[in-house]
């Protein structure tokens, strides 16, 4: 089973439902990773990185500047009032969105 991923900041949708077999954030109560059929939540999140896989097996990487997380009904929506994407190593790839 899969999730979807939706990526929110200000300046418009960076990921829109995209499907994905897993997302790892890092919450102000703890790192977690969610799967299908997770409890929904809504969480505050860290400076930090979110890492997910999409159904092909690619790892993802974005640096988020803090931010809330919402997971329901198989999708995990997160806001952040900006983001870069990073490799496995934390190198910004893009620029700042």
């Amino acid at each position: 089973m899969e999730l979807k991923l939706k990526v929110i900041t200000p300046n418009g949708i960076f990921l829109n439902s995209i499907k994905v077999s897993h997302v790892g954030v890092q919450t102000t109560d703890g790192d977690m990773t969610i799967y299908a059929r997770h409890a929904a939540i809504v969480s505050t999140l860290k400076i930090g990185l979110v890492k997910y896989t999409d159904v092909k097996g690619n790892i993802k990487y974005i640096h988020v500047h803090r931010g809330i997380l919402q997971v329901h009904n198989n999708e995990v929506k997160v806001l952040t009032p900006w983001l870069y994407e990073v490799d496995e190593k934390g190198k910004k790839l893009g620029p700042k969105i």
